[in-house]
């Protein structure tokens, strides 16, 4: 694969390299990670104490946090699914347009008035759906890994011309999908269901982290302590989970979309940390050149990375008309901006070689709140954006700065 089709370094050295790759445990980070992580945890509590100060009450309300994590859900299906490409030294420039495109495709099949009317099944827009964000990220796939051209510029001709498309299609109106759809940003699960999904998920993590803590010891010969290795880990989910499971049993459960970005968080995370093919991509993004030698297939690995975004541009199209009730063809423009910042400010470089999901999502709750927060002062959009844009210019100063100190 040529490597022009890689983001470089701003000096035009070419990509810096990254330490080996280690196997790393699901949400388990290297000590700089685990630190940016709890200090991105840190400011995002007092974010929202000082938003809860200064709404009189109003921004952890029940009400909020489930308007909240709705918000937040789609973009962070995004951020967990650029940190496959980004870890690689790829960019996507094109998800607002593609989420936009895709989410349209399902209202065409339904809408009878301005689309093609076939079907009014949810069971059937969902997976034709699914294959359209699958075929637009394997066309990505095969112009970056296969012929060569960098990803800047596949994805940005993507943006481009899925915009176009849609409104070539639609003629610049809206299609509905008519209710059919409704039920993937209205639906909820049962609070007490989503208390014991999330019990199941955090003895899941307990045992892979008494696993691990075994298996290093058996490696090593060196003692680690039970307390930070395993019960403070489990212990910070834990405060987590029983904060979701309040809001979920007092308000209306838990909302679908927030339980799809669950279900794919622990999805990619095991992808990231615990398959070969997730510890590849860190290699590429790391040192493409010792990858080769290695023999990863390093086109491949870049076709099916954007292969699962391409789905996750189905997912996060589905929750976006559903929640406005329509496709319309100008829809997250500027999404790609949040998603990848989102990414960037949760640790994931803009070099390759370093990220995690988890940080992405820690990210774009970040984000988000900082809109949620700042919407309920009726702060201007546009102040809005002042703040996006310092936030994401701190980060990857943060990451230049870690980068030259290793």
């Amino acid at each position: 694969m040529n490597t022009a089709s890689r983001t470089t370094s701003p000096n035009g050295a070419g990509q810096p390299s990254a330490p080996k790759p280690t196997r790393v445990s699901l949400f388990q980070f290297g000590k700089l990670d685990q630190l940016r992580a709890l200090s991105l945890i840190g400011v995002l509590l007092a974010i929202w104490l000082a938003f809860q100060l200064m709404t009189d009450g109003l921004f952890l309300s029940p009400r909020n946090l489930t308007t909240l994590l709705v918000q937040v859900s789609l973009t962070a299906i995004l951020a967990s699914g650029i940190v496959l490409v980004m870890v690689q030294g790829y960019i996507d420039l094109s998800i607002g347009s593609a989420v936009a495109f895709v989410g349209m495709v399902a209202t065409l099949l339904i809408d009878p008035t301005r689309g093609l009317g076939l079907t009014d099944s949810a069971w059937v827009v969902i997976p034709l759906t699914l294959a359209a964000g699958m075929l637009i990220g394997a066309w990505h796939g095969v112009w970056i890994a296969w012929l060569g051209v960098p990803s800047f510029i596949v994805t940005l001709a993507s943006l481009l011309a899925l915009r176009g498309a849609a409104l070539v299609i639609t003629g610049g109106s809206t299609t509905s999908h008519g209710g059919v759809l409704s039920f993937v940003a209205a639906g909820a699960v049962p609070g007490i269901w989503a208390s014991i999904f999330l019990a199941i998920l955090i003895l899941a993590y307990a045992l892979v982290r008494v696993t691990d803590r075994n298996a290093r010891m058996a490696a090593t010969g060196r003692h680690e302590p039970l307390l930070s290795s395993v019960v403070l880990p489990v212990m910070g989910i834990l405060i987590v989970a029983a904060g979701a499971s309040l809001v979920a049993l007092s308000y209306r459960g838990a909302p679908l979309p927030v339980v799809l970005l669950v279900c794919v968080l622990v999805l990619v995370s095991v992808l990231m940390a615990r398959t070969p093919f997730g510890r590849r991509l860190y290699a590429i993004g790391g040192n493409l050149s010792a990858a080769k030698y290695a023999g990863i297939d390093v086109k491949l690995h870049c076709f099916i990375a954007f292969v699962i975004m391409g789905a996750l541009y189905a997912i996060a199209g589905m929750i976006l008309v559903s929640r406005i009730g329509v496709a319309v063809p100008t829809a997250g423009t500027g999404l790609e901006l949040t998603v990848i910042a989102s990414a960037v400010i949760g640790g994931t470089s803009l070099f390759g070689g370093k990220g995690t999901v988890v940080g992405a999502v820690i990210g774009a709750l970040l984000l988000e709140s900082l809109n949620n927060g700042m919407g309920l002062m009726n702060v201007e959009s546009s102040f809005q954006l002042i703040v996006n844009g310092l936030v994401l210019l701190v980060a990857v100063y943060i990451d230049i700065r870690g980068r030259n100190n290793s």
